[in-house]
């Protein structure tokens, strides 16, 4: 598939921007060169002949606030994250196509054996004794606010739902109970041998007297598996952040209150992982949760007080972004009707979840195949060459845009992890080293830096090369 990387001209740079007037910069298409495939191949020489060099930035990048144009004001207070042993290699990947077999050793790893399947239904007795859980949380956070809020090393939620709302959800609850089967209608099995993919859920009784639910989907462009214990609907994990800021907009749902330390939570999660083959994913988000289950008209039943983990790939130990990012929408990178576009690379992602009983539910998104390394060390632009392509991609992106007023930009991180680009003429990835550049628009904006709920925004460069990483078009 044809790689369209969107590149700035050399021969503008703004080495003054402070006391000059800016022109305006158009985006410079790459016509076809193979800068990365050529900086490979000579990082691959240079590593059989001489010992490979550390390649280190600057911690900080300090600068402005400058007057660019009429459009745009750029500050840049930004701390600069990079590999800490400076070496930076570069894989090459393949979309993984799950198999039924893979998916099926999967979870015969993760579950003891069933003795039944069945739809994800949950019963009276599912609703019961969530209900029932939620009360005796509810009621252990009420003792503790009548005590005077003591000190005891638990995290708590300090803010009381009002009367108005606990009779809500106390009625959502009676409802769901009044509503559901008393039992469901099961198949006996004896293996997972039948859980076929794209078939929908399926919810296993296991020889251990539990359940369990299971997911998975899979095609050219998305690949889903799931398994979460207990669960006799949907599962998914409810993170501390979602639920606190659905109380801000008004929206309680029920949430068990997390005890478990997080380190006690990690070290659980590493053993399992080297027990499942994931040894080589590294945690980019970690958050207190609950594992819960959709049950009828999609009521939420939360089955256990843990921690929810998000976890990628390091390919060799880049820094890892804790919160979300795309590439900002904001900027206009070229002339939309003209542009070719690209399918989008899926992001592979493990999300797990953790209680006291050890690992409870897991994700796995889109795997790749780790096909080879292809440089141990590839050589990098110099930063001051990455702080040219910065200011011109942000005079040009918001140029573009044709705003009637200027617009202060404060950039205030500069991450050097990586990003999957295509490889040229080839169906294969690299994971290549990128610059991501966080920025807010204005000072208002500054307050949802870092927040876990907000995507934020950034503008993606491929660290070898230059070029705009830009997912619509193309890597």
């Amino acid at each position: 598939m044809k790689r369209f990387f969107l590149m700035f001209a050399y021969s503008f740079l703004l080495l003054n921007l402070a006391c000059q007037p800016t022109p305006e910069v158009e985006f410079v298409v790459n016509k076809g060169d193979d800068v990365v495939g050529e900086k490979l191949a000579d990082s691959t020489q240079a590593e059989t002949a001489t010992e490979r060099q550390q390649q280190t930035f600057p911690d900080r990048w300090d600068e402005g606030p400058l007057v660019v144009n009429e459009r745009l004001t750029l500050t840049v207070q930004a701390e600069v994250i990079q590999k800490p042993d400076g070496l930076y290699p570069v894989y090459r990947t393949r979309q993984h196509g799950v198999t039924q077999e893979e998916v099926v050793s999967l979870v015969e790893r993760l579950l003891p054996p069933p003795t039944s399947e069945t739809i994800p239904v949950d019963t009276k007795a599912d609703w019961t004794r969530s209900y029932q859980e939620w009360l005796d949380d509810l009621a252990e956070q009420q003792a503790w606010v009548a005590a005077g809020k003591p000190q005891d090393g638990v995290e708590r939620d300090e803010v009381m739902m009002s009367a108005a709302e606990v009779d809500r959800i106390s009625k959502e609850y009676q409802r769901l109970i009044a509503e559901a089967p008393d039992q469901l209608e099961t198949t006996p099995v004896s293996d997972y041998s039948g859980l076929k993919l794209n078939e929908g859920a399926r919810v296993y009784t296991l020889t251990n007297g539990t359940r369990a639910t299971v997911d998975a989907m899979a095609d050219s462009s998305f690949v889903s598996v799931g398994v979460f214990k207990g669960c006799s609907g949907a599962g998914y994990i409810y993170y501390q952040y979602t639920h606190d800021r659905e109380r801000e907009l008004g929206e309680v749902k029920p949430f068990l209150t997390v005890k478990m330390a997080r380190e006690e939570a990690e070290e659980k999660l590493h053993k399992e992982l080297d027990r499942l083959g994931f040894g080589d994913f590294t945690v980019s988000r970690a958050a207190p949760a609950n594992l819960c289950a959709m049950g009828r008209n999609d009521g939420t039943r939360p089955l256990s007080a843990g921690w929810g983990f998000q976890l990628r790939r390091s390919y060799g130990g880049y820094p890892l972004s804790h919160v979300s990012f795309m590439d900002s929408r904001a900027l206009i990178y070229g002339d939309e009707e003209n542009t070719a576009y690209n399918r989008p690379i899926p992001d592979e992602m493990l999300e797990v979840f953790i209680d006291e009983n050890g690992l409870q539910a897991l994700r796995y998104l889109n795997p790749k195949d780790v096909v080879a390394m292809e440089s141990e060390n590839v050589e990098l632009l110099p930063f001051e060459q990455v702080k040219m392509r910065i200011r011109n991609a942000m005079v040009a992106g918001i140029g573009a845009s044709k705003l009637d007023q200027a617009i202060p930009c404060t950039i205030y991180r500069l991450l050097l992890t990586t990003c999957t680009v295509r490889v040229k003429n080839s169906d294969d990835w690299y994971e290549m080293p990128c610059w991501v550049v966080f920025f807010t628009w204005n000072d208002g904006q500054a307050t949802l830096r870092d927040n876990p709920q907000i995507m934020q925004e950034a503008l993606i460069l491929n660290a070898v090369d230059g070029s705009i990483v830009h997912a619509e078009y193309g890597y």
